[in-house]
């Protein structure tokens, strides 16, 4: 389908000008036009609409505003990079900008409204926290009341006007379920500070709930993808290449603005902590968006399980709603009683700015991705700025409706004249969609720019609608297009009241020990050791082989070898789950389980855990255990793994895994190899009496978790010759280091 085309008919002629009729298609173009106002800053979809006046874009050019589509195609480039960032990790400072961007752009927009949303919690409190996100919670259950009720007053589907418009839209929102869980993807590793575990062991309860527990059929990305696989096979999987080419007509740049988001809001994880605790805490709400699609998505006899268990998943009582906000509440409480009232106050700045970025991008994505118009169900106007527009307009439409206009132009989804249809300009729906419409019009706006703007130029002196507007008017309307440009990045430090640091200054000189991530050169295949270790003297090929007996039992090993490898090996199989779409796949559900078990979390039943997670006595985790062996051996306890390292005479080995960690694409097989020869260590570790009985047993329940999903992968592997010898290698590698401790 053809592409909407904006341009205004360059054939007006000055004669219609003089006639008015310039004066009044201005006056309630720019009415409309800041009704509209984005509920993102972002273009629509695009495409040729009917006299149904659907919004849904089918077409692949953006041809209304060139920025808007050059900004989504660096999105979607950094979408594929993120996806695969061992092979792309020069994008960090990018990245880092991007995401400081965001939160400057969001809070911007908040700002303007200081006593509406989450900012009218001005000082964190447990129950202000508390009440206002249950009073979230229930404001969306009485908007879907009021929708059951329009329904059943007979009122059409409200998302879909038919089955082929829903499957478009599901195709359309590919990109966002893709990276479903992405949002935690990388929070919780070995280098987190021992202190903050609690805290980023709750939050990654979501993540593995969201990636299923380890079991295939549970992964929201794995049901997403089934369910494309229904309405278009021949959409690829959101991690590879093609997935971003044009060719599949992806072109809903605020879909593509909120997959980002996800990615980058935990790519740093150790910085921005709070900032993902806020974001986690409103994203896990429910929203209206998921419940009318899965009601009409089953109305029109498509499959609808997606949604229905986000709805059941996403529940305030104990599911992933509760468990955001406890996450928030421990974290809070613990930074007021290890650093005082004031730091607990300018954490949650920072909470507050990750929840706008989610808020600002969900009721983007979901205002601007409907196949049809939806009751307003956001805020409208979003700020105060918009609200000053919106009168203007609100006063010059009046008189100016009855001012007759031939005008063909087309701003949007609509012609110049059926955007100024008295009685369809009262619905708030209609403004904001005018607003949205006009905002990224180039030929009337440049969004930061007022001074380069048509539309400013038309209301000043030897413009065509000169007269039409007061110098005051003029000035509001100014300032509503300057606002829409890119924010100062400032704004961000200024609310959360940190000292700004470039991206370029914050990630120089890091620590692969204490930050995350850190990429060291990537290593030719001559000087990665395992290249350098013979083949061992079973063929590759061999499907039995009988590993080495267990470490000697006669001797106690050298703690100063044996805690750097203990406190760091958890890492090997970390990241390979740091990305939902690299995670559809039976030995990605098996790592899944496997890291549940070396973290101490529940062994997985058939029913999520959810808040039961949260509640339960904890079980310790694999450093968890490191930390009593330090006790019992009359060690101090490390704050984090970069002060066991410091006190090793020997931490190469681990410096190493941690850097092979980073690449678990390039170096699953390798990660898994070694992976098995710390079982067996783990083993002799369990009956070596260095643990309290409590504590082994522990460790024991571990072990037998890990073989059996280290046998599955095992399993997975044996088809792929290169990394099941790279496996064995790393086998033999793990080996060799760990007879060191004896």
């Amino acid at each position: 389908m053809e592409g909407l085309h904006v341009a205004v008919n360059a054939d007006i002629s000055m004669d219609a000008l003089l006639r008015g009729f310039f004066a009044v298609c201005s006056v309630i173009l720019i009415i409309s036009l800041l009704r509209m106002r984005l509920m993102t800053a972002s273009l629509p979809f695009e495409g040729k609409f009917t006299k149904a006046k659907s919004s849904f874009p089918v077409s692949e050019k953006i041809q209304d505003n060139a920025q808007v589509e050059e900004q989504m195609q660096l999105h979607k480039e950094l979408y594929f990079k993120l996806q695969n960032l061992e092979d792309y990790p020069e994008v960090l400072p990018q990245s880092r900008d991007l995401l400081i961007s965001l939160f400057s752009e969001t809070l911007t927009g908040a700002l303007q409204s200081p006593r509406h949303g989450i900012l009218a919690v001005e000082h964190y409190s447990r129950d202000a926290v508390t009440k206002f996100l249950l009073g979230e919670h229930d404001n969306t259950v009485q908007l879907w009341e009021q929708y059951l009720k329009r329904r059943e007053a007979g009122q059409p589907l409200e998302m879909f006007r038919n089955r082929e418009e829903a499957k478009l839209w599901l195709k359309q929102n590919a990109p966002v379920k893709y990276v479903d869980g992405a949002w935690l993807g990388h929070i919780h590793k070995v280098t987190t500070p021992f202190a903050l575990r609690r805290t980023t062991k709750d939050t990654w309860q979501v993540l593995s709930e969201e990636l299923g527990d380890g079991e295939l059929d549970k992964n929201h990305v794995y049901i997403y993808r089934e369910l494309m696989r229904e309405i278009d096979p021949s959409l690829p999987d959101g991690d590879s290449p093609d997935f971003i080419h044009p060719r599949h007509q992806l072109n809903n740049p605020n879909v593509w603005k909120a997959a980002l988001s996800q990615l980058l809001i935990s790519l740093f994880p150790h910085e921005f902590l709070p900032e993902i605790l806020g974001f986690n805490m409103h994203f896990e709400l429910l929203t209206m968006g998921t419940m009318k699609a899965a009601k009409e998505l089953e109305e029109l006899k498509l499959n609808s399980y997606y949604f229905y268990l986000h709805i059941s998943i996403d529940n305030a009582d104990s599911g992933h709603t509760a468990m955001a906000l406890e996450s928030v509440l421990r974290y809070v409480e613990e930074i007021r009683a290890s650093e005082g009232e004031a730091a607990a106050q300018k954490i949650w700045k920072r909470i507050q700015a990750g929840y706008i970025l989610s808020e600002s991008v969900l009721n983007a994505n979901e205002s601007h991705s409907h196949a049809r118009p939806v009751t307003v169900d956001v805020m409208f106007p979003s700020n105060k700025r918009e609200g000053e527009v919106l009168d203007i307009f609100k006063a010059k439409a009046s008189v100016a409706h009855k001012i007759h206009c031939n005008s063909k132009a087309m701003i949007g989804r609509r012609s110049l004249i059926d955007w100024l249809e008295p009685g369809a300009f009262v619905s708030k729906q209609w403004q904001m969609e005018f607003l949205n419409d006009l905002a990224n019009s180039k030929r009337w706006v440049w969004k930061g720019h007022s001074n380069k703007s048509s539309l400013i130029r038309e209301l000043s002196w030897k413009g065509k609608m000169f007269g039409a507007f007061t110098q005051k008017e003029v000035e509001v309307l100014k300032d509503w297009i300057d606002s829409l440009g890119t924010p100062d990045s400032a704004m961000y430090w200024r609310f959360v009241g940190r000292e700004a640091t470039s991206s370029t200054q914050a990630l120089q000189n890091l620590d692969i020990a204490a930050d995350y991530p850190v990429f060291s050169q990537q290593p030719t295949a001559s000087a990665n050791p395992i290249y350098s270790i013979p083949s061992p003297v079973f063929a590759l090929a061999t499907v039995q082989f009988a590993p080495k007996a267990l470490f000697p039992t006669d001797s106690q090993p050298h703690l100063s070898v044996l805690l750097p490898l203990w406190f760091t090996h958890p890492c090997l199989l970390e990241t390979t789950i740091a990305t939902p779409a690299k995670t559809t796949n039976a030995t990605s559900a098996a790592i899944l389980r496997l890291l549940r078990a070396q973290s101490g979390f529940s062994a997985e039943t058939a029913i999520v855990a959810g808040m039961d997670e949260l509640r339960c006595t904890e079980q310790p985790g694999l450093l968890d255990l490191g930390q009593e062996l330090m006790r019992r051996h009359g060690l101090p306890e490390p704050k984090c793994l970069k002060d066991v390292l410091q006190d090793s005479t020997d931490a190469e080995f681990a410096h190493s895994m941690l850097s092979w960690a980073m690449r678990p694409v390039a170096n699953l097989g390798l990660l898994l190899g070694l992976t098995k020869a710390f079982v067996e260590l783990h083993v002799w570790v369990a009956g070596s009496g260095m643990l309290s009985e409590s504590g082994a047993q522990a460790l024991r329940t571990i072990i037998a978790r890990e073989e059996d999903c280290l046998n599955i992968c095992l399993k997975e592997l044996m088809g792929d010759e290169i990394r099941h010898g790279e496996f064995w290698k790393g086998y033999a590698l793990g080996r060799t280091e760990i007879e060191k401790c004896f």
